[in-house]
């Protein structure tokens, strides 16, 4: 009886959790629309097989992969273009994420509740966002597919999207996925001259980081700017501006909070707009409230120097250096932030402090770097001391999951993004002094910067990324529960300082009740480079589970 009561208890708090959604969601839905809706634009021009265009602004495809769009005009006139020029990249990536969602979520009956959830945290979510922002984000939704009505309307939809981020990093700490950043400056880089580079350590499936955007703005208030991003994502996560000023993002440990606030790809893309320096960058950090914890990377060309603000919910701080260089990865080391509880242990029992460590070492002791140099810190799989730590450790810098990796030239307003396979790829060069000027690329004129290109790593590729793929498509048929004892020995043999390898070796004994074998290799995992407390906390489980078993 007790039981059921409880169940009886449980039932009634969800049901009354939807309700009120619900009712949230309905009042409040109606009231989100930005002030203009209503504008009058063409319908894209085939320009050649590579390239579209509607007036001024175009949309141009690099033989690597990469997509590149140039937007200008005011706020809903260029939503509405990008939405046109991108509109089968809007609709593919919002299919891989909801895709990747139904794995976790099969139902639509439950997705369907989902939103409603969604809806209590996000409900206000429309008052955090600048109103050109929400024009613009409305415009793209134009194009959006109505194939996940059943979700919210594709104006909502795209707005909730660009806090989704920030709502699974506050829940789960989905942000803590482990990106690094760093920049150098005078001695450290052969010219003197600013360099900033970071790894977008963000994962939501291979599908999803197929088709990156390469987004290029001339709006018509604040400065020219630049960012990746991916279809019907118009917040900014990594980007330079036509002053040299650069931002990019890094989640540290958040608290749960119930106020809804402005995401902050929306912050850091409303920086790239109308900040020309550090202090301007501080000042517009400071007049938003952000839903979660989170670092933004400032690189300055005017000052040739980068610092760190340092975001909560409630509070903001600076971290800046003496030296000439500065390292970010995902716990706070600011004086106000530093020696909290919650940054110690991010610090220490997760892989923030070993990767922070790492490129240091890699920093450190040299100097004279030059852009090429970059590309390869932020590729490098190695750990402390150029030890083997296995392919695809969360302790190491390049941890083969990136969205994009980029670097800048701050001074000299060029930028390189990374292609397939995650930074291995060559990094495509562009030249902002040069799009800004050159219109459409008519009669297949180059966008990007051939000349500047950084090569793919091809024996890394050719040796290493081939191990690890054949590793991946065996660790997928043991999770899937098709894989054989031969298919156990081959994963050892492809990866075989990777903790990992060992514990799905002990999951897949486990599953075949081989108690024994199961016991000894998550013995061997305990052995490895491990990233963090809960991967320790979580094998030692395992492991105790199956000497328990061995003793019934």
């Amino acid at each position: 009886m007790l039981k059921f009561l409880k169940y009886m208890a449980l039932t009634i708090i969800i049901l009354l959790i939807v309700i009120a959604g619900y009712l949230v969601y309905l009042s409040k839905a109606h009231s989100i629309l930005p002030l203009h809706t209503e504008a009058k634009v063409k319908n894209k021009e085939f320009v050649d097989s590579l390239t579209y265009k509607i007036d001024n602004c175009w949309i141009h495809k690099e033989t690597n992969g990469l997509w590149d769009m140039y937007l200008e005009g005011n706020p809903l006139n260029r939503g509405i273009i990008a939405g046109k020029l991108s509109d089968s990249l809007i609709v593919w990536q919002e299919r891989a994420f909801v895709n990747q969602i139904h794995r976790i979520i099969p139902s639509n009956f439950y997705l369907g509740f989902l939103k409603y959830i969604v809806a209590c945290f996000n409900v206000n979510i429309h008052k955090a966002i600048p109103e050109e922002y929400k024009e613009e984000i409305y415009g793209i939704s134009q194009s959006a597919t109505h194939e996940y009505d059943f979700i919210g309307t594709p104006y909502q939809r795209i707005l909730n999207y660009h806090g989704a981020h920030d709502l699974g990093h506050m829940l789960q700490n989905l942000g803590m996925v482990g990106c690094s950043s760093f920049a150098l400056w005078d001695k450290k880089t052969k010219d003197g001259q600013l360099l900033v580079g970071r790894n977008f350590d963000f994962y939501v499936g291979d599908e999803f980081a197929k088709h990156k955007m390469v987004i290029f703005i001339k709006p018509d208030s604040g400065y020219c700017h630049a960012f990746v991003s991916w279809g019907g994502m118009m917040g900014a996560v990594s980007g330079m501006n036509i002053k040299g000023l650069t931002v990019t993002i890094n989640a540290a440990n958040s608290n749960i909070t119930l106020k809804t606030a402005t995401p902050v790809a929306i912050l850091a893309r409303n920086i790239l707009q109308y900040a020309s320096n550090i202090n301007e960058a501080i000042a517009i950090a400071t007049k938003f409230n952000v839903f979660v914890s989170e670092q933004f990377l400032i690189g300055s060309a005017s000052e040739n120097k980068a610092i760190v603000i340092e975001k909560t919910p409630k509070s903001q701080a600076i971290y800046s250096v003496n030296t000439n260089y500065i390292i970010n990865t995902n716990h706070y080391q600011s004086k106000e932030n530093k020696d909290l509880p919650e940054t110690i242990k991010q610090k220490n029992q997760t892989a923030s402090g070993y990767r922070n460590q790492r490129l240091t070492d890699l920093i450190i002791n040299r100097n004279g770097l030059t852009y090429t140099n970059m590309a390869e810190i932020l590729r490098d799989t190695l750990g402390l001391e150029n030890s083997d730590i296995g392919l695809g450790n969360e302790n190491s810098i390049n941890q083969l999951i990136a969205h994009h990796s980029i670097i800048f030239a701050p001074a000299r307003n060029i930028m390189w993004v990374s292609t397939s396979p995650f930074q291995e790829g060559k990094y495509v060069a562009y030249d902002l002094n040069k799009i800004f000027k050159m219109g459409v690329p008519l009669n297949g004129k180059e966008v990007s910067s051939k000349e500047l290109e950084i090569a793919a790593d091809s024996s890394f590729i050719k040796n290493a990324y081939k191990r690890y793929s054949n590793f991946s498509k065996i660790r997928i048929k043991i999770n899937e529960g098709k894989a054989s004892t031969d298919d156990i020995n081959v994963l050892i043999s492809l990866n075989p300082e990777f903790y990992y390898t060992y514990e799905i070796s002990g999951d897949f004994y486990k599953s075949r009740k081989e108690f024994k074998t199961a016991k000894k290799y998550y013995l061997m995992a305990l052995k490895h480079n491990l990233p963090g407390q809960n991967e320790r906390n979580r094998i030692a489980k395992k492991y105790a589970t199956a000497s328990k078993m061995i003793e019934d």
